[in-house]
Parts: structure tokens; C-alpha cells; sequence
């Protein structure tokens, strides 16, 4: 086993991961380039707000050795052009028999404004 990489027994209830992004006008064109999609989008699109979720997942909790097997997200706001998103997950339920973890995640703006929440489940394999 690779020492830099995650252990399924170093995961707790409760812990935590964050990242902070803003996306611009520039950024959006290129999704919508990326995607296929013609427009000028008011708001930040919620596949790229979902896309900050993936990358804590895969890269900071757990992190490497994860595999994504499902999200559920309910937005309540709409993310705004340059504005400071907040994603966080939290760890909610381990799983040791399946190497299985439960994720809630929330994503915020602007003085705590909340644009969604939901939940992971993912598969830690290592």
C-alpha cells in the first residue's frame, strides 16, 4: 500500500473538507464551450457548482482511492457570476464492513447565502 494515500480507519464522524471558487464570465464561456451549449448564462450552472464536490471527494476527503456511486443535491439559490462559492462535505457515516462513506454537502455563497444541500455516498477503495 502506498503510504500517501488515505486509510479507510483514518476517517471520522464529523470530518470535513472545504473549498472555495468563484466562477467568472470567461470560465462560464468555456464550460458552455466544453459542454456543447450556446448562451450566456446569468448564473453559475449547477453541473460546475456539483464539480466542486467531486473534486473534495477525489482529492481531499477521502480523497484518492474514492469512487463516487451517488449525490442528491437540492438548490435553493442561484449561484452568482464571481461570486465566492463555498462547497463543504462532512463525513456522516462510516461503513467499515463495505468501505462505504456518507457525505452531506452543502454549498454556500455570499455572507453564508445558501444555494444547496444534499448528500454522497461514495466507495473508498485504497
Amino acid at each position: 500500500m502506498n503510504k500517501n494515500l488515505p486509510r479507510f480507519d483514518a476517517l471520522r464522524l464529523d470530518d470535513r473538507a472545504s473549498v472555495t471558487r468563484s466562477f467568472d464570465r470567461q470560465a462560464l464561456r468555456e464550460w458552455c464551450q466544453l459542454a456543447h451549449i450556446e448562451g450566456d448564462w446569468p448564473e453559475v450552472p449547477e453541473p460546475l457548482i456539483a464539480g466542486l464536490f467531486s473534486y473534495l471527494l477525489g482529492e481531499e476527503l477521502p480523497g484518492h482511492g474514492t469512487n463516487y456511486l451517488k449525490q442528491h443535491m437540492q438548490f435553493h439559490a442561484p449561484a452568482r457570476v464571481d461570486e465566492p462559492l463555498t462547497a463543504t462535505v462532512t463525513v456522516t457515516r462510516l461503513r467499515d464492513d463495505k468501505a462505504l462513506v456518507n457525505l452531506e454537502t452543502r454549498c454556500t455563497g455570499e455572507g453564508g447565502r445558501l444555494i444547496c444541500e444534499g448528500d454522497a455516498l461514495v466507495l473508498f477503495q485504497c
